[in-house]
């Protein structure tokens, strides 16, 4: 895997490539990469899902340049967010979008490693953890040879695995973990789970078209519950005529909630 930048100037980043697009109906805005890292649905699905408390404290993990977290508080307006991200230049993106946002009282940013946690994110602090890790694992298939698309789209030092201990060591007791990932590797998302005792497990297929197997799902756990787990009814991601249906529709165009 090439080297990926550990810092990176202002005036290199100002250089870079960006693009400015509206999300959620144009209720924030996200600078992002005009090749190679970019945001796509699922991010945007995985906010949607998450319902604040008044108070609570939300993690991004795995920031990236901060869609997940944008679109949460655009949505929930009492939402304060921190973000996680390892690479150094989607981090200053983030940073943009911050300022850009207006988001400098409601969202933290931290550059730092899930395998190596900072001290300013203090274990079991999160009432609620999100995450979209890369989907594809390490040495499987042919990567981009973008550095900072590959390894947002594969696996690197960090697996699946570690991802998700890292989400557990950070949430409160009780507090939940909602991870968006290929339906595929459920298996692997419900054994950590189920190992480190989170419990109260929804399980929500998101399938692309009606009678289609799923191709992602949106997993939530609860740590320290030992609720069973559901599988729900989920939701179809297209209609007939390949448009969004209106749930996924309200969900990426206006903002709206996605219950389980």
């Amino acid at each position: 895997m090439p080297d990926l930048p550990k810092n990176i100037s202002q005036n290199l980043l100002e250089n870079f490539a960006l693009t400015e697009d509206e999300f959620i109906g144009g209720k924030v805005t996200v600078f992002q990469p005009a090749k190679g890292y970019r945001a796509g649905i699922d991010a945007v699905l995985l906010a949607a899902t998450v319902a604040v408390m008044s108070g609570e404290k939300i993690l991004d993990l795995g920031s990236g340049v901060g869609t997940a977290g944008l679109c949460l508080m655009g949505r929930e307006p009492q939402a304060k967010v921190t973000g996680l991200e390892l690479q150094a230049v989607l981090f200053q993106i983030a940073e943009k979008n911050r300022q850009v946002n207006r988001l400098k009282d409601r969202w933290s940013l931290v550059n730092g490693d899930l395998l190596k946690l900072p001290d300013d994110l203090p274990l079991g602090s999160f009432d609620q953890v999100m995450c979209n890790p890369p989907f594809m694992p390490k040495g499987t298939s042919h990567g981009s040879p973008d550095p900072i698309k590959l390894l947002a789209n594969h696996e690197g030092e960090a697996t699946l695995r570690d991802w998700m201990l890292a989400a557990l060591k950070l949430v409160k007791h009780k507090g939940a973990v909602t991870i968006i990932h290929r339906a595929d590797r459920l298996d692997e998302i419900l054994s950590v789970f189920r190992e480190k005792k989170a419990g109260a497990i929804e399980v929500c297929p998101l399938w692309p078209y009606e009678g289609q197997p799923a191709k992602r799902v949106i997993v939530r756990a609860r740590r320290g519950i030992s609720k069973p787990m559901i599988i729900t009814a989920g939701h179809k991601l297209h209609k007939t005529d390949g448009s969004y249906t209106d749930i996924i529709d309200g969900a990426l165009r206006r903002g709206q909630a996605l219950p389980l």
